[in-house]
């Protein structure tokens, strides 16, 4: 029967045990794999899960680098561990029978027995390659044996396990590399007894692609369709049929079949030592599958696979948007069918959530969340009201690593009712929770107990680092209204407990800084600040920052927090993160704006904070900063070059959106329009130009709240992807300014890591509509000039990423002949972001400047006036590389500039460029030094370069 009506007791099958042990132990496990580990894991192949990463020690020096990571991500081996398989399976099908094989071992971590024999024979095979000491090394072996015999001890002991192995810990870090090194043997034996098409593990995860020979046994009875799994495993795997390498003996391949009624298959011991005579390496044989494809079938089944992959990966990519969370009760993407069939009712098996599908989920809604500030039918998102409806009681066990989430999401949100009711429903759920063995239920054994006592150390965890984000609030404090009957005296002692734990994760600078508004060190250096801080609402930061920004400058409070020498930060401080602290520093302190830009001492204070606890000297010659940016000036003004000479050519997204009027005017009247329905117009156009596989993108005047930069960043960081976007004006006390944000991404150099810098131009002059209508309401239009303390001329800053060098204006900019001739001869394109209603009188400016300024020009309006286009010096008919406008919906077009081209036609002489007239004729004083230099990648030396004193 399939009922709606979710089980209200929850029966655990099967139990992971995670190690419980002090940091100084794990420290010691990172130092085992900085002296061991990572020699061992040089050896492995077809081998993806685990695995050190590749900038772990410098590849010249062979000394330890910076990277913050110890393994490789993840989702990036596992992705091309699958994807290898496939594709190759794709090209074998065009001329032969293909067999993809999935295997599982299971409890894999379990069923090793850990010897002291195969922990020497480690220590032997890299006393000869290691540079550390031999007794170190010894020592720290040792150490990380004690550990494996030490957690194995207690598992017994907790466990129904009657064998004595020596396992490997889950949770330690050193079992990481250890479980590769258990399969070597293995891997070996495959790779040379069989040597399969394609052969990749993760892990315990196998993945076998195999040929089949026309006229096999194989082929024959699949052809006939009585091709049985076991027949062809065996045919590979136990029977020895296609074994001809070293590792043959006594006619047998790798696995033996078990003598039982599950149909088991055994890793044979010789392939396993000198791992203990307990260790059993077993398949799970719920997990293995086997496909064949015919040569010259359809392929439809791996290309659906391989696109739906695609998909999910993608996802993670893009700005998170997601209308099912506003959408009244569709909680659809969440529940997976199973079915033999589409049409019929009675062709479904079972209706389940997606853990995959949840997770999704969200992470979407965590990171939308606080961005937004809109209701929908009522006082709380549909999501809040109707948690019960996703999360019975098997859903919360099954997905307890999702608890943090969800109640980060109502933390955030200050849906404090709804977060009592979750909470309660935790704590139902865990009380209603046992562990079965064998089909009989445990309702009050040891296990049961200590499964509910881990769980709810678990929920407290979970509690308490959302908490942290409102230091110093109690949640007697919370206003519940009539929801104080949820506070039982159980709920308040959990509260109490995850409140006190709070302090801890506050303390360890362990928040999730993404949920913050700001950097959260600014309002916390030290913990001197006594006032509550609410991290992620920018109302409450930017008091705090208005009490302590009234003595300190952004520079002495960074020194400060810098002084503080906190070495060990959890997570990487990067430069977008002190860019955008900066903004929110300085506007609230009303100071110069030409500060934000000053990047060398952002990425100082980025060193300093991630990679030197000593003091930093030198910096200025320092190769962190240097291989990474260069700041200069050209005509006096700011230069800036980020990444290495790379593009010939660019992929420019321009955005069409309709601007909407009444935006301004919440803006200024300090109610900003923070809906759904705009932040979903602003992730589409990036999505957009991440799925056209654009390298930058630029949108209109005013398009993009302040707010909304830091996510932005990042999904630049993520795809690589340039942005140039107005910033909705910025109200501060009377003053509003008007920003043009460029966000250009880079890889750090000495971490392989991708980073963001943020980039500022404040408008020089705005357009006399603009400015009589912010002057009708007192307040005073900060135009670049006047928000500059030293009241100096216009600014405009050259840029150059990847090679492709150009400036942005703003608007009522252009107008002046002056401001917009400065960078004739030195740039690739000029970027014009617009909200302007005099299309004609700008089209005219645009087409001039193209010519003029001998460049390509990229102009973006509201689709209203439109015009956004993208425009190169030459004949009229071909000019527009592309022309946009029009259309309610939001979206972006590609538009393919040759920088390649153009430069080599400006280095022409007259002559040179009548014969080729690709482009019109440079104009008079065009200096095609400007054009030759930035084709050599030399431009910046040879123009912007500061001059070092003698």
């Amino acid at each position: 029967m399939i009922s709606g009506v979710p089980a209200k007791q929850v029966k655990v099958d099967e139990i992971q045990y995670f190690i419980d042990m002090k940091i100084e132990g794990m420290i010691l496990g990172v130092l085992w794999i900085m002296m061991i580990g990572w020699q061992l894991d040089k050896s492995y192949t077809n081998c993806y899960g685990n695995r050190i990463r590749k900038t772990l020690y410098n590849e010249f020096s062979n000394e330890p680098t910076f990277s913050p990571a110890l393994f490789e991500p993840y989702f990036q081996n596992y992705e091309s561990w699958r994807d290898q398989a496939l594709t190759l399976a794709q090209k074998c099908m065009q001329q032969d029978d293909v067999l993809i094989f999935t295997l599982d071992f299971k409890r894999y971590y379990y069923s090793v027995d850990v010897s002291e024999e195969f922990m020497k024979e480690i220590l032997t095979r890299v006393k000869g390659k290691s540079d550390y000491n031999e007794e170190y090394l010894s020592r720290i072996n040792d150490f990380v044996y004690c550990v494996i015999k030490r957690y194995s001890q207690i598992y017994r002991e907790h466990s129904e396990e009657e064998r004595i192995r020596r396992i490997l810990p889950i949770g330690f870090l050193p079992s990481g590399v250890l479980a590769n090194e258990c399969l070597k043997k293995f891997d070996t034996a495959i790779l040379d007894g069989w040597n399969p098409l394609y052969y990749g593990r993760y892990v315990d995860d196998i993945l076998l692609v195999e040929k089949v020979e026309k006229g096999s046994r194989i082929a024959q009875k699949a052809q006939d369709g009585k091709l049985e799994f076991y027949e062809a495993f065996e045919y590979y795997t136990v029977n020895n049929s296609r074994w001809t390498g070293k590792e043959n003996r006594n006619a047998r391949a790798v696995f033996k079949k078990e003598e039982d009624e599950c149909g088991t298959y055994c890793i044979l011991p010789e392939f396993t030592k000198p791992l203990g005579s307990a260790t059993k390496i077993q398949l799970q044989a719920s997990k293995i599958k086997l496909f064949y494809f015919q040569r010259g079938q359809s392929d439809a089944l791996i290309t659906c696979f391989k696109n739906s992959i695609e998909k999910n990966k993608s996802e993670f990519r893009w700005m998170p948007e997601d209308d099912a969370v506003f959408q009244e009760d569709d909680y659809s993407e969440v529940f997976e069918l199973s079915h033999h069939g589409v049409n019929k009712l009675r062709e479904v098996d079972d209706i389940a959530v997606d853990k995959y599908a949840l997770s999704k989920y969200l992470g979407k809604l965590q990171r939308i969340n606080g961005l937004i500030s809109e209701k929908t039918k009522g006082e709380e998102y549909n999501f809040v009201r109707d948690i019960h409806k996703i999360f019975t009681p098997k859903t919360i066990i099954e997905n307890y690593t999702l608890w943090e989430r969800v109640i980060a999401i109502l933390f955030v949100k200050k849906s404090y009712k709804a977060l009592l009711r979750f909470i309660a429903l935790v704590i139902d759920t865990l009380d209603k929770t046992s562990y079965a063995i064998e089909g009989v239920d445990d309702d009050t054994g040891f296990v049961t107990n200590a499964l509910r006592e881990a769980l709810q150390e678990h929920l407290i965890s979970s509690i308490a680092r959302p908490m942290a984000l409102h230091d110093g609030e109690t949640f007697e404090e919370w206003k519940l209204e009539d929801a104080q009957s949820l506070l039982s005296e159980q709920m308040k002692e959990l509260l109490t407990k995850a409140q006190n734990r709070s302090k801890g994760y506050f303390k360890a600078k362990m928040l999730d800084k993404n949920l913050c508004v700001i950097w959260p060190e600014l309002v916390s250096c030290g913990g001197e600040n006594p006032q509550k801080k609410d991290l992620t609402n920018e109302d409450n930061v930017v008091e705090l920052l208005k009490k302590e920004t009234c003595t300190e400058t952004f520079q002495e409070k960074m020194n400060k927090i810098i002084n503080q020498r906190y070495i060990y930060y959890p997570y990487l401080i990067k430069p977008a993160d002190l860019m955008l602290a900066r903004l929110m520093y300085d506007l609230v302190r009303k100071k110069d704006i030409e500060d934000l830009n000053k990047i060398e001492e952002i990425f100082k204070q980025c060193w300093q904070l991630n990679y030197s606890p000593r003091s930093f000297e030198g910096w200025t010659n320092n190769r962190f900063i240097e291989e990474n940016i260069k700041t200069g000036e050209l005509n006096k003004q700011p230069a800036f070059q980020i990444g290495k000479p790379s593009f010939s050519k660019i992929r420019v997204a321009v955005a069409n959106i309709q601007m909407d009027i009444s935006n301004f005017d919440h803006a200024v009247m300090r109610k900003p329009n923070r809906s759904y329905r705009r932040y979903q117009q602003i992730a589409e156009l990036v999505n957009t130009a991440v799925r056209e596989k654009a390298d930058m993108l630029v949108m209109p005047e005013a398009c993009t709240p302040k707010e909304w930069l830091p996510t932005l960043a990042r999904t630049c960081e993520k795809n690589h992807l340039a942005v140039v976007t107005g910033v909705e004006h910025i109200i501060e006390d009377n003053c509003v300014y008007n920003l043009t944000a460029v966000i250009l991404p880079y890889e750090e150099k000495w971490t392989g890591q991708w980073h963001s810098v943020i980039l500022y131009h404040s408008k020089n002059h705005f357009a006399p509509e603009e400015k009589r209508m912010i002057e009708s309401l007192h307040l005073r239009a900060m135009e670049g000039i006047e928000s500059s303390e030293a009241k100096c001329d216009a600014k405009y800053e050259l840029y150059s990423w990847n090679g492709f060098w150009f400036t942005v204006y703003c608007c009522f900019e252009l107008t002046s002949i002056r401001d917009r001739s400065i960078f004739q001869s030195y740039i690739d394109a000029l970027i014009a972001v617009e909200w302007n209603h005099d299309v004609n009188y700008y089209s005219n400016i645009i087409e001039s400047l193209s010519r003029d300024i001998h460049c390509y020009c990229i102009q973006t309006n509201t689709s209203e006036y439109g015009d956004s286009r993208i425009t190169k010096p030459s004949k009229t008919e071909n000019k527009d590389i592309l022309r946009i406008k029009g259309g309610s919906n939001a979206t972006a077009h590609v538009g393919t500039i040759d920088l390649e081209q153009l430069r080599e036609f400006q280095m022409k002489a007259y002559s040179g460029q009548k014969e080729d007239k690709t482009f019109k004729p440079t104009p008079p004083d065009f200096d095609y030094k400007g054009a030759y230099e930035r084709r050599k990648g030399t431009m910046f030396e040879c123009f912007c370069a500061k001059k070092k004193a003698d």
